[in-house]
C-alpha cells in the first residue's frame, strides 16, 4: 500500500519521529488509523445506546407527537439557548 500525505501532515509523521514521539513514520500512522477506528465506533456505540433509549422511551409511552409548534418551540428553544452561549453537544450535530 502506497499512501501520499499533504506536505503539512508528511511534516507532522516526520516530526513526530524525529522528536522521539514514535519510532518509525509507519507507527505514527497505524496510531493515527488506531485512533480513528476507535473514534468511530465510539460514535457507533453512543448512536446505539441512544437509539435503545428511544425505543425504551416510545415503549414506555414516554413520547410526545410532532407537530409544528412543536418544532417550532423546539426551534425557539435552541435560538435562546445558542444567543446565550450555549454549547452544543457534538453527538447531536455530527
Amino acid at each position: 500500500m502506497h499512501i501520499e500525505f499533504a506536505s503539512l501532515d508528511e511534516q507532522y509523521i516526520k516530526e513526530s519521529v524525529k522528536n522521539g514521539y514514535f519510532r518509525s513514520e509507519a507507527e505514527v500512522v497505524r496510531d493515527a488509523v488506531r485512533f480513528a477506528r476507535e473514534q468511530r465506533e465510539s460514535k457507533r456505540l453512543r448512536l446505539l445506546e441512544a437509539i435503545q433509549l428511544g425505543k425504551g422511551d416510545v415503549e414506555a409511552g414516554r413520547t410526545i407527537p410532532y407537530s409544528r409548534e412543536l418544532m417550532q418551540q423546539i426551534r425557539q428553544e435552541a435560538t435562546r439557548y445558542a444567543s446565550e452561549g450555549g454549547v452544543i453537544d457534538p453527538d447531536v450535530t455530527s
